[in-house]
C-alpha cells in the first residue's frame, strides 16, 4: 500500500502545473524554433556559399537593413560570395544567380520550369490577375491577348495623346525658363507620366499637371515610398496577414485604383467603344474579339486588374528613368550638347516622317537612356519560381525555390562595365555595346516573361526628351543633390527630388 501511495505522489509531482507550463512553453518553443528554421537546411542542399548564419524567421532581413536595400546588400554580395549564392529572406533560401550566362537558361532555355514570378499576392484580391502578378496558364493566357494591344502599330495611335501632355509640360518649363529657380523633376514628371497613364489607358483628360486631380497621384506615389524591405515582410510567417495590415496604415493596397477603374469601364461600355484609341478601349476590343488556346478574352475583372497595374507601374518606372535622365544631363553637360545635336541632325534629315519614328531613329537617344537605366534600373531585382526540381551547373534547385535576380548589381558589375559608377552612353554602341552579354542589361527583364509594356515606356520616355531638349537644356545648380541619394522602394527613385535648373537654348 505504501508503494503504491509513493507511486502516485510521485506521479502527482511530475503532473505539477508548474511542470506541466514549463514542459509546455519548451514544447511551444521547439515547435517555432522548428517553423523559423527548417527552410535553412534548404541552404545546404543547393550547394552554393550563403551570406552569414541566418536569424530563426527573420532569415537574413537585418542584414538587408544594414545594406539600406537588397540592391546593395546584392551589390556587395556578389563580390563578397560570387554570382550565385543563396540568402534567407524569411525562413526559407532564395538563390542569388548573377551569371548572364545562368540566367540565359533560366530566362530563355529553361523558361517553362522558371515561368512564373515569386511574388507577393495581395489577400483574395482581383488585382492578382494582372500579368505580372498572374501565374500558370492564367498568365500565358492574359499575355497572349495582351501582346498584340502592345505592338508599334498600335503604339503609334497614342503618340498625340502622348503629345499633348508633353505641351502641358513644355508651357510649365518655360514660366521657369532662365529664372534661376531650380525645380523638381522627379515631381514634375510624375504628373507627366501619370497624365499620360490615364490618357493613353482610360481616355480620362485628369490634368494632373494643372493641379487637378492629385488625390489619385498621391495615393500612387504612397504605394511606392514604402521601403522594399517592408514588402519583403509578406515572406515570414503570418507576412500576409501582417502585410495587409501595413498596407492599409500606408495605403498600399489597390483597391482605390481598382474602384476607380471599374467605374471608367462602365461608363466607357454605356458610351460605347468607338473614340479614342487608349489601351482600355484596345483591351476591351481584346475581350469581345480575341480567343486564345480556348479560353476566349479577358474577363472584366482582369481588364480592370490590368488597367490598374499599367497605371501603377507605367507611371512610377517613366518617371524615375525621365528623371534620372534629366539629372545626368544637368551632370554631365557634354553629353547633353553630344545629345540634343544628334536630335537636331535628326530632325533636320528626317522632315517628313513621324515623331515616333523620329524618336526611334536617333542611336544616342537610345544610349543616353539605356545608360540611365544601367545606373539605376526601374526594378533593382527580378523573381521566378522554380516548379521542378532542376539541376543547374551543379547547383540542385529543389521545386518551389525562389530565384532572385539582382538586375542593380548585374548593371554594376565591374567585370562586366568600365567604371560601373561612371555615366557614360558610349557603352552602348559601337563595338563596346556588342561586348556587351545579352543577359547583363535587363532593365525591363528578358524571355517570355519581360516586361510587356517596354515599348510603351520607351516611347514616352524618348518623346518627352526630344521635346524639352530641343528648346530647354536642363543645368546643374547649387539646390542639385549630387551624388543623389537613392530610396529603394517600389522601384529606384531620388529620395530628395531631382533639383535643377532649365535654361533656355540660346
Amino acid at each position: 500500500m505504501m508503494e503504491s501511495l509513493r507511486n502516485i505522489l510521485s506521479l502527482e509531482s511530475l503532473v505539477h502545473p508548474a511542470a506541466i507550463t514549463t514542459l509546455s512553453l519548451l514544447v511551444v518553443s521547439l515547435f517555432l524554433y522548428w517553423c523559423g528554421t527548417r527552410g535553412f537546411a534548404d541552404l545546404k542542399k543547393l550547394n552554393v556559399p550563403h551570406i552569414p548564419k541566418p536569424v530563426p524567421f527573420l532569415g537574413n532581413f537585418l542584414e538587408v537593413r544594414k545594406y539600406n536595400g537588397m540592391h546593395l546588400l546584392c551589390l556587395d554580395y556578389v563580390k563578397k560570395y560570387g554570382k550565385v549564392f543563396a540568402i534567407c529572406l524569411g525562413a526559407k533560401p532564395s538563390l542569388v544567380v548573377a551569371d548572364p550566362e545562368l540566367l540565359k537558361l533560366i530566362l530563355i532555355k529553361d523558361f517553362p520550369n522558371f515561368r512564373d514570378r515569386y511574388i507577393f499576392q495581395f489577400p483574395g484580391a482581383p488585382f492578382n490577375k494582372n500579368v505580372f502578378h498572374s501565374q500558370g496558364n492564367s498568365w500565358k493566357r492574359i499575355r497572349n491577348i495582351l501582346t498584340p494591344t502592345f505592338s508599334a502599330g498600335k503604339m503609334k495611335l497614342m503618340v498625340p495623346l502622348m503629345e499633348k501632355s508633353c505641351d502641358t509640360l513644355m508651357e510649365k518649363l518655360e514660366k521657369i525658363a532662365d529664372s534661376g529657380e531650380s525645380v523638381d523633376m522627379l515631381d514634375w514628371f510624375s504628373q507627366l507620366t501619370f497624365e499620360v497613364i490615364l490618357s493613353t489607358a482610360f481616355g480620362v483628360d485628369a490634368n494632373i499637371q494643372m493641379g487637378e486631380n492629385t488625390e489619385m497621384l498621391q495615393k500612387a506615389q504612397a504605394i511606392f515610398r514604402i521601403p522594399l524591405i517592408v514588402r519583403q515582410i509578406e515572406r515570414l510567417p503570418f507576412g500576409t496577414l501582417l502585410f495587409s495590415v501595413l498596407g492599409a496604415i500606408f495605403g498600399n493596397q489597390p483597391t482605390y485604383f481598382l474602384g476607380i477603374v471599374d467605374e471608367i469601364i462602365k461608363t466607357r461600355r454605356q458610351q460605347g467603344l468607338m473614340g479614342r484609341k487608349d489601351l482600355l478601349q484596345l483591351m476591351m476590343t481584346a475581350k469581345d474579339e480575341t480567343t486564345v488556346e480556348g479560353v476566349s478574352r479577358l474577363t472584366d475583372e482582369e481588364i480592370v486588374a490590368q488597367s490598374v497595374f499599367f497605371l501603377l507601374a507605367g507611371y512610377e518606372t517613366s518617371s524615375n528613368t525621365l528623371s534620372f535622365t534629366a539629372y545626368f544631363l544637368a551632370t554631365n553637360p557634354d553629353v547633353q550638347e553630344k545629345l540634343r545635336a544628334d536630335i537636331k541632325d535628326a530632325m533636320e534629315s528626317n522632315t517628313d516622317i513621324s515623331l515616333y519614328d523620329l524618336t526611334h531613329s536617333i542611336e544616342y537617344l537610345d544610349c543616353v537612356i539605356k545608360e540611365s537605366q544601367r545606373m539605376c534600373p526601374p526594378g533593382v531585382q527580378a523573381t521566378r519560381e522554380c516548379s521542378e526540381d532542376y539541376d543547374l551547373n551543379g547547383i540542385h534547385i529543389p521545386a518551389g525555390t525562389e530565384i532572385l535576380i539582382p538586375i542593380y548589381a548585374l548593371h554594376h558589375d565591374p567585370d562586366a562595365w568600365q567604371n560601373p559608377e561612371t555615366f557614360d552612353p558610349e557603352r552602348f554602341r559601337g563595338s563596346s555595346k556588342d561586348a556587351i552579354h545579352a543577359f547583363q542589361f535587363l532593365p525591363f527583364g528578358a524571355g517570355p516573361r519581360n516586361c510587356i509594356g517596354m515599348r510603351f515606356a520607351l516611347m514616352e520616355i524618348k518623346i518627352a526628351l526630344v521635346k524639352i531638349l530641343l528648346r530647354y537644356k536642363f543645368v546643374q545648380s547649387p539646390e542639385t543633390q549630387v551624388p543623389l541619394i537613392i530610396h529603394p522602394g517600389g522601384s529606384l527613385s531620388a529620395r530628395d527630388g531631382v533639383r535643377v535648373r532649365v535654361e533656355t537654348l540660346v
